[in-house]
This record gives C-alpha cells, structure tokens and sequence, in this order.
C-alpha cells in the first residue's frame, strides 16, 4: 500500500534526530545543539502528502513516542489504522485492518540512505549537506544527501523555541510530506519499555 509505505518512510525518517545531534560543522553544529538535551519526545501528528502540484493526495493523523537513541512507537489512527514499532533491534509493522505483521531486524533498515543512526559524525557531515535556511522565530535546517541514489531529495526540519514542530520530506519526483506535531512533549520522566516493543492489541 503506498501510503502506508509512505507513512513508515516519515516514522523511521524522525530517528535520524538523534544521530544529527552528533553532526559535524555549520549549520549541523546549530541543529546538534537543539537536539542533544532531547531523551524522548512524545506528540500528536498531521501527515499530509502533495503531488508536484500541490494537490493533497492523502491526510493522516495519530501520535508518535521517540526515544533516543533508536526507539520509537508511531501510530496511524485516521483514516486507517497502522503501527510502526522498534526496540532498536526488531522492527514491527502492523495493519490491524488486515491483521498483518512484517517483522525485520532494525539493522537491516537502518543502513538505507533515510536512516542515518548508525552514521558517525564523519559520514553525516560526509553523506548530507545540512544548512540553516531560516532563523529568528522559526529555525529551518534543510538536509540535502550528497549521493545520488538516495531516498529522497530534501528534509527540512522546523523548530520554535528549540521544539521540533513540523517535518518536510521532498521525493525525486517532486513529492512532498508534511509531518506536524501537536503538543510536543520532551523528556518524560519515564517511558515504559514496553511502549517500543510489539503486542498484539497494544
């Protein structure tokens, strides 16, 4: 299904922050120094996908948990239902509409070019050129990778107040994803393990 594909490139899109917190010079540095105090953020979320037109092929909505370095639970409540779940080991991801599961070790996915948590410092400032695009209220960092085979073309991340509030994936094609959170909430005293690992009717 496309769009729930969709969906599970931008879920997994969201664990490079941790890895960026440790990018190199420039505007990396900036963007390092928003994230680096960041242990866990959890928020609500909009999902709106554009063709190169700027036609909305496709809205979403759920909420999403991320804790560093490599945990995250995001969950797709409307229009339809799905789940992307990792421990930092396995990967899980769940259509309850058809009841279907596809398990895969977290380091397979991690190599692909959108997921960059294993990158060191070095290959981050090596892979992707990453700018300050906008300041003053709100800061605007653009991610652009060097290689050509890459998964998409641009990433921009938004901040105010040092809160990450909405994230922008581009496609070769012209596409874009709008992800935006609702009521970010960082650094929850604790956050249960078992948020991060798969149960069925969780």
């Amino acid at each position: 299904m496309p769009s729930k594909t969709k969906a599970f490139i931008c879920a997994i899109a969201l664990l490079s922050l941790a890895a960026l917190a440790q990018a190199g010079s420039g505007g990396a540095e900036q963007l390092a120094g928003y994230l680096q105090s960041v242990q866990n953020l959890k928020a609500g979320f909009t999902q709106t996908v554009r063709d190169d037109r700027g036609e909305i092929l496709e809205e979403s909505r759920g909420s999403m948990t991320f804790k560093r370095p490599d945990k995250l639970r995001w969950e797709v409540a409307e229009p339809y239902r799905y789940q992307v779940i990792t421990d930092g080991e396995t990967l899980w991801r769940y259509d309850p509409d058809f009841e279907e599961l596809v398990t895969e070790p977290f380091d397979r996915v991690s190599q692909t070019p959108i997921m960059i948590l294993a990158a060191s410092a070095e290959e981050l400032t090596a892979d992707y050129e990453v700018r300050l695009v906008a300041g003053t209220e709100v800061q605007r960092f653009s991610l652009k990778p060097r290689q050509a085979n890459a998964d998409f073309s641009e990433l921009e991340l938004n901040f105010k107040g040092e809160v990450l509030q909405s994230m922008l994936l581009r496609d070769k094609l012209g596409q874009t994803t709008l992800i935006e959170l609702t009521d970010p909430r960082i650094n929850a005293p604790t956050l249960p393990a078992e948020l991060f690992v798969f149960r069925q009717n969780s």
